[in-house]
């Protein structure tokens, strides 16, 4: 079996892009992945198209060989919008694999160690109440963990005032959902590693099942220091790729929980290994996930064969009501807080290009991105 062709496609829901790789076979077997850099997804096509060279005319069955070859063989290795592209390409090798086995990507990754997998997702508000009345919302559509940022992005020094605001949010969301709901809390790196502490005080009483990003992962330092100081688990990743990233934070203990997305981190595969390797140290891994339906899919595999897995991220909150389309099966509905695992050949799902290219994206003129400030107009650091 050898790789003919690659195709892209594209979806566009309401201004939300979409990047699907397609690589087709001489045997008529083809898989898909998804490549994932928010904001980046003309770089990302660039990137898709620059590798082609590598894989055209491969057996697809050699993965690691592949991945070798593109990662290790380019001067310029490693960057979010490479290991992006190179992650949609290790999707799809794996899927044709699957579909050519008749097996599914788990069961090439060793087996399951579980049976479902447990899931949360975002509530959104400003007020208190207001953020208590969506975690009622995720809770009826089948979620028993929520995730929300509570902090306000007014700069880097502690405000007294915002941190009680701060806190009564997460205390209006625990007194509605009870004691058994998990609450994540999450701070996207907008504060320092004092401010993150003092926060982290207030919301402590709450039960807090991780903290994630109380600051940001570049300086892994001031992270572990954070984590030394907190009373919560302290999780990061999404921001990084690639296994080398990863070594630092878990060396100088600076994280308990890994948040390694398959869509930008390597693929499924390099995912597999972080987790690995955090095992060693008593680290678990809550997969980054705020991509299409084919990551959450994807992400099921890995969560499916990985045994130190916590919990595996599902952006359906808020999300285009046509989201679910995008594949031809429905596999985000939880019931009591957990997804069935896909059970099919490759990913066990198949994406719906017809409507995805009723929905193409047409590159156009430049989006302007939103630029998050403080009150006084300079940045906030995310």
């Amino acid at each position: 079996m050898k790789i003919t062709r690659m195709e892209l496609l594209t979806a566009n829901q309401s201004g939300r892009i979409y990047v699907f790789v397609k690589l087709h076979t001489d045997e008529g077997i083809w898989g898909v992945g998804e490549p994932s850099c928010v904001g980046k997804e003309q770089a990302v096509m660039g990137a898709l198209r620059d590798l082609e060279g590598y894989f055209l005319g491969t057996d697809p069955f050699q993965i690691e060989r592949l991945w070798g070859y593109i990662y290790g063989t380019v001067i310029w290795r490693g960057g979010a919008v490479l290991i992006a592209a190179l992650s949609g390409v290790e999707h799809a090798l794996w899927d044709i694999q699957g579909k050519a086995l008749g097996l599914p990507v788990w069961e090439l990754l060793g087996g399951p160690v579980r049976d479902r997998v447990e899931v949360y997702a975002w509530i959104h508000g400003t007020t208190p109440e207001s953020y208590a009345e969506d975690a009622q919302q995720r809770l009826e559509e089948g979620f028993r963990t929520v995730k929300f940022t509570p902090f306000e992005f007014t700069g880097l020094g502690f405000n007294l005032a915002e941190g009680k605001r701060a806190e009564a949010r997460v205390r209006a969301v625990r007194q509605a959902v009870g004691d058994e709901i998990g609450i994540a809390i999450d701070g996207h790196g907008v504060l320092n590693p004092v401010k993150a502490v003092e926060m982290a005080k207030r919301i402590e009483p709450y039960g807090i099942l991780f903290y994630e990003e109380p600051v940001l992962p570049a300086h892994t330092d001031a992270l572990a220091e954070v984590r030394r100081q907190c009373r919560i688990p302290v999780a990061t990743g999404e921001r990084l790729f690639g296994r080398y990233a990863f070594r630092e934070l878990l060396v100088k203990q600076a994280v308990d929980v890994i948040q390694a997305d398959v869509g930008n981190a390597g693929g499924i595969l390099e995912v597999y290994k972080i987790a690995a390797m955090a095992e060693a140290f008593y680290v678990s891994m809550a997969p980054h996930n705020p991509w299409s339906p084919l990551s959450t899919a994807i992400s099921l595999h890995l969560d499916a064969a990985t045994q130190n897995f916590l919990i595996q991220e599902i952006p359906t909150a808020g999300s285009h009501p046509d989201r679910s389309r995008l594949l031809k099966e429905q596999i985000e509905r939880p019931h009591e807080g957990y997804l069935e695992i896909p059970s099919g050949p490759g990913w066990g799902v198949e994406l719906d290009e017809d409507y995805i290219r009723s929905i193409q994206w047409q590159p156009g003129a430049p989006r302007r991105p939103w630029i998050p400030l403080r009150p006084d107009g300079g940045l906030v650091h995310t």
